[in-house]
């Protein structure tokens, strides 16, 4: 069970750090992203045209901005899927991974995998946790919607900004909130398993009592 609050762990680290790491692209482009896509498309992609060299440093700063998003979202995801997997022991692990990386399955089978996870634990609350896992996978639709579709066609460097920054950042809370639901129940419920009943206590303290006269 340490092992799954490890998991838990280290799944919020990951989505801090990636949140962190978005919002500082964020700010780039806020800041500087939209000049320095003007300049680079006056150069043409010549880097010997005229004022190429002022914006290296910029381009240098982008360039492992999005090194450092890519890293954080691809730990992020690791994180998550160890945490499944061990919420999930019963799952093997090419089934998790192929759960969220074949096109189609990936977008309906993982909710139905944290859902069955949570079926494990003591089961209390079921419209609040339905309610939050349907919140969380509508929120992460649309995340994707905005990666995919949305951004592509956007000015800008890479498109981002407080709009969905703010959407990636609700994604990324709602996915630590059903992580912790998840991980709290099934501590609650192995202590509640491995606490005897107050017949057992009673039984056990006769046994004794008996012994001892």
């Amino acid at each position: 069970m340490r092992s799954l609050q490890r998991a838990a762990t280290g799944v919020y680290a990951a989505l801090t750090a990636q949140i962190t790491a978005t919002t500082a692209l964020v700010i780039f482009e806020e800041t500087r992203g939209h000049r320095l896509a003007q300049q680079l498309a006056s150069f043409g992609g010549d880097p010997n045209a005229p004022g190429a060299a002022e914006v290296v440093g910029a381009v240098t700063v982008f360039a492992i901005l999005m090194m450092i998003v890519v890293a954080t979202a691809l730990i992020a995801a690791a994180t998550y899927l160890v945490w499944l997997r061990r919420a999930r022991p019963n799952s093997s692990a090419t089934s998790v991974l192929a759960a969220w990386l074949l096109p189609g399955v990936n977008l309906i089978i993982p909710p139905l995998l944290a859902d069955w996870a949570w079926q494990h634990t003591d089961r209390q609350g079921r419209t609040r946790w339905l309610t939050l896992l349907t919140t969380w996978w509508t929120s992460w639709l649309i995340v994707l919607w905005i990666l995919l579709i949305h951004l592509p066609g956007s000015a800008g460097l890479t498109g981002l900004g407080p709009s969905e920054l703010a959407m990636i950042t609700l994604a990324a809370l709602l996915c630590a909130t059903t992580v912790r639901e998840i991980t709290t129940s099934r501590v609650k419920s192995r202590a509640v398993s491995h606490t005897p009943s107050p017949m057992a206590q009673f039984r056990r303290t006769a046994g004794s009592t008996r012994k001892i006269a």
